[in-house]
């Protein structure tokens, strides 16, 4: 009796041990990979996994020449849009953008905007897992903004910097990670640039792939509150379009493709797992002796 008591305990042992190596592997929370949606006007695509919000935000402030309303849309990316670097996208994307109102021919994107204010948004909720991550891919328009940066929220309120880096390979051609300590007219912090005056000719106009960012602050896991935004990372002076030219605050737009949050399922404890397992084999045991004396 004892060697089956020791054995059961010891099988058990093993069951959460396997259950919490399981329980490290790195998973998709929520993605947006827009083929789920309609090519539409659509200012908040639906995740096409897990469950979120996206939204554009300041696409219906500042004249563009003229004050407008926001118009983002779900299209189909074209092998023409492929910028310098060859890389293009001819799957579904997120258009981000404002366009005409009452007041008349609007844009959305402007210089006057302060850094941070325009851009995309996305949240999901992070409980239940930590080590959280992010990942898009980002294209910009000839008179685009040619400057990017990621911010990040645990509380839904209070935005913070965070550091990218690049995908690898050809899509990295004509972008680079820059951090800004000195301009007043650029967030201080890091920040990606597709400008063709500093990046030489593989600048402009291009789509790239799998950029990230790793969420260090412990406060994003297990976060119901969590978001990312995809946003200016200038403004006045330092607001330049992919050309290397001032914005015109006429043109010009982002577009976003596959952004996921991801992160690692937080296990169980490991006397969890065993009073779980236990709680199972005891049900087991039980079935057993009833069917026995059925």
């Amino acid at each position: 009796m004892k060697k089956v008591v020791l054995a059961v305990r010891l099988g058990l042992a093993l069951g959460a041990l396997g259950a919490c190596a399981v329980a490290q592997a790195a998973t998709t929370i929520t993605q947006w990979t827009f083929e789920n949606d309609a090519v539409a006007v659509n200012n908040s695509p639906a995740p096409s996994t897990g469950t979120g919000t996206a939204s554009s935000i300041g696409m219906d402030i500042y004249p563009t020449p003229n004050v407008g309303v926001t118009t983002d849309d779900v299209v189909v990316g074209k092998s023409s849009d492929t910028g310098a670097n060859t890389v293009a996208d001819i799957t579904n994307t997120w258009r981000v953008r404002g366009q005409a109102g009452t007041n008349g021919a609007a844009n959305g994107w402007s210089s006057l905007a302060p850094i941070g204010t325009q851009g995309a948004q996305f949240a999901a909720s992070t409980a239940g897992f930590s080590n959280v991550t992010v990942s898009f891919d980002w294209y910009a328009t000839a008179q685009g903004e040619a400057n990017l940066q990621l911010e990040y929220t645990t509380d839904g309120s209070t935005w913070q910097n965070a550091a990218l880096t690049l995908g690898g390979g050809a899509s990295d051609a004509g972008l680079t990670v820059l951090n800004n300590s000195s301009s007043a007219n650029t967030v201080t912090g890091s920040y990606v640039s597709d400008n063709l005056l500093l990046n030489g000719s593989k600048a402009g106009q291009d789509w790239f792939t799998d950029l990230t960012a790793t969420i260090t602050d412990p406060n994003a896991a297990n976060d119901p509150n969590f978001a990312i935004r995809l946003v200016n990372a200038s403004t006045g002076a330092d607001d330049v379009s992919t050309q290397g030219t001032a914005l015109n605050n006429n043109s010009g737009n982002w577009r976003f493709d596959n952004v996921a949050i991801s992160g690692t399922p937080v296990p169980l404890p490991a006397a969890a797992w065993l009073m779980l397992s236990g709680l199972g084999a005891l049900g087991g045991m039980a079935r057993k002796r009833r069917a026995q004396h059925a």
